[in-house]
């Protein structure tokens, strides 16, 4: 949160941070369009490469009963919104947030890079520009929904780092100046004070975050007894059936995680079922499959690898023998 320092001093370096993040801890990341090569370095690390120096978001449309300056100045709704299945990691906004002395970003590509989203877009409308430039302002080559204000990256063991591109965003008079005079002024109007409430939740691990437990498997037709540890092995083509229990948390609790394409697969060298998992009751949090083991013999896996942008992934796998 110091973005126009030259270096994080002798005793700090960028590979000490990114070390941090590879010993479980998540990272939260606050720069501005004065932030320094340092930053700029530090963010490039996890797929995210702002706009040149000097260079600040500007646009959208400022909602009715703001109270920010209008200079240097972005708004946006643009909150991150699955492609995949319905649910959502963060509220969708009914004000646009204020992005203020702001820098915007471009994300690497999905093919590139699949750890990186974006959390807010810009409006359409916005654009960056250079107001250093004297009357002629430079604009950025890049504007609209291509930049990004605000980014998530998730490692493939569920670290989280975000990163904005405004150190105003979250502070207490941008929260102020956005409240929404329809709904008393109140503080918890504020899309400001939403999304920031949010982006903290989801970097500590209480927002997104989704856990696979129980899993069991046995001949179809048997109880399981819990009691007992999962059959090493089963006959050749035999009917079986495989079950999970995926919860999420959220405010705090573990509830029953809801979706229709949680990706299920027995395999040996190559998958013999490649499917989602069923889930007959969406007040259950158990996800099940019902297969046939093959004619052929040998150890085979199954497997539920899960990965969506804003979920923390699942990768579970168990063996099993086909005898």
């Amino acid at each position: 949160m110091a973005p126009t320092v030259k270096s994080y001093g002798l005793d700090l370096k960028i590979k000490d941070l990114l070390q941090f993040v590879d010993f479980h801890h998540n990272l939260m990341i606050f720069a501005n369009d004065q932030s320094r090569k340092v930053v700029r370095d530090l963010v490039n690390e996890f797929g995210i490469d702002f706009e040149d120096y000097g260079y600040v978001m500007h646009g959208g449309k400022a909602p009715k009963g703001s109270q920010s300056k209008t200079s240097n100045v972005a708004w946006s709704e643009n909150v991150f919104e699955p492609l995949f299945n319905e649910h959502s990691v963060f509220s969708k906004l009914e004000r646009p947030v204020l992005f203020e002395d702001g820098v915007g970003a471009v994300l690497d590509s999905t093919s590139n890079n699949k750890h990186v989203f974006p959390i807010l877009r810009a409006d359409a409308g916005s654009y960056s520009y250079n107001p250093a430039a004297g009357e002629r302002k430079q604009v950025g080559i890049v504007s609209g929904q291509q930049l990004t204000l605000v980014a998530g990256y998730q490692t493939l063991y569920n670290q989280r780092i975000v990163v904005s591109g405004s150190l105003k965003m979250c502070s207490n008079e941008a929260m102020l100046a956005n409240r929404d005079p329809a709904k008393d002024m109140s503080l918890q109007s504020s899309s400001n004070y939403i999304l920031c409430t949010e982006m903290v939740e989801w970097n500590l691990q209480e927002r997104g975050v989704l856990r696979a437990s129980n899993v069991r498997h046995m001949k179809q037709g048997e109880e399981w007894d819990s009691t007992k540890p999962n059959p090493e092995n089963y006959k050749r083509m035999v009917d079986i059936e495989y079950l999970v229990d995926i919860h999420e948390k959220k405010n705090g609790e573990w509830i029953p995680y809801v979706a229709d394409d949680v990706q299920f697969q027995f395999t040996m060298l190559d998958p013999y079922y490649q499917v989602a998992l069923d889930q007959v009751d969406s007040s259950s949090a158990t996800f099940s499959y019902k297969l046939k083991t093959p004619w052929r013999l040998g150890i085979f896996k199954f497997i539920v690898d899960y990965k969506r942008y804003g979920l923390s992934y699942i990768d579970n796998k168990m063996e099993v023998s086909v005898i």
